[in-house]
Formats: C-alpha cells, sequence, structure tokens
C-alpha cells in the first residue's frame, strides 16, 4: 500500500523541549526505555568503561524524559532500582535485563539539578522501594482533657 504525504496533511512535530520538567517529590514512573552502555561521565577505577544501565522515565503528564544511568560498579545503586521493581537479588548477583524493564512501573523521587551552563534537569534522587508505602501525613494528638471536678452536695469547701 502506498501513501502519498504532502506537507500540508503533516501535524506539527511535539517538541521535547516544550514539556516542563517533572515536578520535584515522589511519581510513579514508566520505564519506556532501557539499555545496556557506556557513559563516559561514570568511567572509575572499578568501571574504567563507564557501563551502565541506561534508564528513560516517563510520565503520563507529557512531562519532559527523565534519563538515569546507573553505573555497573554502583550495586547499592542497582539494588535499589531492583527494589522498586520488587526484584530480589539472586545471592550475591542482580541480573537485570533492559528488555524485561521497559513497560514496568516504578516510584522514584525526583529533584531537580543545575548544571555548571546553567541548564535545569530533573533527576532521580532515589528509588522507592516497592514494598514500602507513604507516611500518613503527622497528626496531633488532642490532649485529654481532665475529669471535671465532682464535689459533694453539702456546703463544705473541702
Amino acid at each position: 500500500m502506498r501513501f502519498a504525504i504532502s506537507q500540508d496533511d503533516m501535524p506539527a512535530p511535539v517538541e521535547i523541549a516544550d514539556r516542563p520538567l517533572v515536578p520535584v517529590g515522589t511519581h510513579t514512573m514508566t520505564i519506556v526505555h532501557a539499555e545496556e552502555g557506556p557513559n563516559e561521565y561514570k568511567r572509575s577505577d572499578e568501571n574504567p568503561e563507564g557501563l551502565c544501565l541506561k534508564i528513560r522515565l516517563g510520565t503520563d503528564g507529557g512531562h519532559k524524559f527523565v534519563f538515569d544511568d546507573i553505573p555497573q560498579h554502583l550495586a547499592w545503586r542497582a539494588k535499589q532500582f531492583a527494589a522498586a521493581l520488587a526484584i530480589a537479588p539472586a545471592g550475591q548477583a542482580l541480573d537485570l535485563e533492559p528488555g524485561e524493564l521497559v513497560g514496568q512501573k516504578v516510584t522514584v523521587e525526583i529533584t531537580h539539578y543545575t548544571s555548571k551552563a546553567g541548564k535545569v534537569s530533573a533527576v532521580v534522587k532515589r528509588y522507592v522501594p516497592a514494598t514500602s508505602t507513604p507516611k500518613a501525613a503527622s497528626k496531633v494528638a488532642a490532649k485529654p482533657q481532665p475529669a471535671a471536678a465532682s464535689f459533694p452536695d453539702d456546703d463544705i469547701p473541702f
């Protein structure tokens, strides 16, 4: 089947730059992309190639994507991410397959970061474990009122 497309039929492209940042706070987001690959800025002595699990998170509200690269040498961060997905490590190893992560929901705490160049972006502060529940708002306990003093029916003041 052949489609003839003219410029008049083309919808205006949605620019990602036009979308607002995900607000600071806790959000349930969808993993829209996951892959393994190097990140030059995540290199270290333990991870000379900077290998990372690269995650792209999206909201249902039309916000910019939130990108998070978890370096291979930061096992605690990968464990936190896995706990948010209710995935338990198998012994001393944690295997996360990027293809199996796409489409899953994860609860994250978002903060904003300003780069040296002045660019503001939303970043993952931490992953919230799947089993945790948000803390209830603190309630001020009502102070118990003392019982009304009872006096005998006579006129003696003591």
